[in-house]
């Protein structure tokens, strides 16, 4: 397998090398991109004879244009009004969504700063948990459940929390190249979505291995990780540099599910081409090359639920985990109750997608093609409160 890596970069750099005397510029972007294909499918054909020795679930993330009705795939909706104004706050952007202990953690963003607030599980406000000027946690990234609260992974290390918000203690100052993480046991373990080869690592730690990072802002934007609880110690872990989904048994990552292309290279595989590259280089490298980059990736016991681009065109997947049907779409029309489909944040293991949505989509929606009435209600309702609520979707 090696010497095949080795003759694809021959190729490539020949081709380059030889390429100026013959070839215009947009020539030679269009061999460039014909280069790294052969290239990706030879590695693939290698990468996919290793899966099937492997045993491992394959899932093809293919490009759609279908627009699905969300009948076709959810059972049932409902709503839950997150209830901000009846608290005299605003919530500003909802980035992302979790449900831990039967209550809603939202992350939201407000002028320029991340923090996440509680909710209950009828949308009433507790506590915002961190965030703000003065908070001692700095942009926040995930949050999970641990001792009798919280801990938040942020730029300043995993810091603990109170169910009431209040602040107790920093439990690790290391820098983490993740944006994700879990506990084990006394041990934390954050998601590297910036390196290829160590794809997690254990805090606290006296032995860490050096992690590779990304400093280039448009670049570290491409990247994803994340981590899913399935159950009590029961991890998947995903990141887009790696087409892989691994889960955490006795302390290691054992691979569970392959990711693979369907005609264009993964990130994963076109970012193997950009090590040796200085980051500006890389940069366009990435973008002047078609790739399939997965942006979301959520897992419950019985589905995978997965958003991501193919080129310039967005396609979702959800895959059936009891008999791995899968179903594949660009947009979903909500012909239920006739409201708004929008942006997945969560999918949780009661297989409930989670979709926030804002006041302002709500009361500015046409409803159309309804089977049952709820959301003209809630439509009434939420011009006058002004509150986002989350869309629940039960999967079918």
């Amino acid at each position: 397998m090696l010497k095949v890596v080795s003759f694809g970069r021959l190729i490539h750099r020949n081709a380059l090398t030889l390429a100026p005397e013959l070839c215009s510029g947009q020539e030679m972007k269009k061999l460039s991109q014909i280069v790294l294909l052969i290239t990706t499918v030879i590695l693939a054909a290698c990468t996919s004879s290793e899966i099937v020795n492997e045993g491992l679930r394959s899932i093809v993330l293919k490009e759609s244009k279908d627009i699905l009705p969300i009948s076709s795939f959810v059972e049932k909706v409902d709503y839950v009004e997150l209830k901000v104004m009846e608290a005299g706050i605003e919530v500003g952007e909802i980035e992302d969504v979790k449900e831990i202990g039967g209550e809603f953690l939202i992350k939201r963003r407000m002028t320029g700063n991340s923090s996440f607030m509680r909710f209950s599980k009828n949308g009433d406000f507790i506590v915002e948990l961190s965030g703000g000027i003065s908070s001692k946690i700095k942009e926040p990234y995930d949050i999970i459940g641990f001792g009798k609260g919280y801990a938040i992974l942020a730029s300043n290390g995993i810091h603990e929390v109170g169910k009431d918000g209040k602040y107790i203690q920093l439990l690790d100052r290391s820098i983490m190249q993740g944006t994700s993480f879990f506990a084990s046991g006394q041990k934390f373990v954050v998601v590297n979505e910036t390196d290829t080869e160590h794809v997690v690592s254990s805090y606290p730690s006296k032995n860490l291995s050096r992690i590779a990072g990304v400093s280039n802002e448009r670049l570290r934007r491409m990247l994803y990780s994340n981590a899913v609880a399935l159950g009590k110690d029961q991890e998947h872990v995903y990141t887009t540099v790696n087409d892989t989904i691994f889960t955490w048994h006795n302390s290691k990552l054992v691979p569970v599910y392959a990711l693979q292309g369907d005609g264009l290279p993964t990130l994963a595989q076109a970012w193997k081409n950009i090590a040796a590259l200085e980051e500006g280089k890389a940069l366009r490298y990435m973008h002047d090359i078609e790739h399939i980059e997965v942006k979301n990736y959520q897992e419950s016991r019985n589905y995978i639920y997965l958003d991501y681009w193919v080129g310039s065109a967005a396609t979702t997947a959800i895959i059936n985990k009891t008999n791995w049907e899968s179903r594949y779409f660009s947009h979903g029309v909500n012909d239920i109750d006739g409201g708004v489909w929008d942006k997945v944040a969560y999918l949780t293991e009661k297989d409930e997608l989670l979709i926030p949505i804002s006041a302002y989509k709500i009361s500015g929606h046409t409803i159309s093609n309804k089977k049952v009435k709820g959301f003209d209600q809630l439509q009434k309702k939420i011009v006058d409160s002004g509150n986002p609520v989350l869309l629940r979707c039960k999967l079918r």
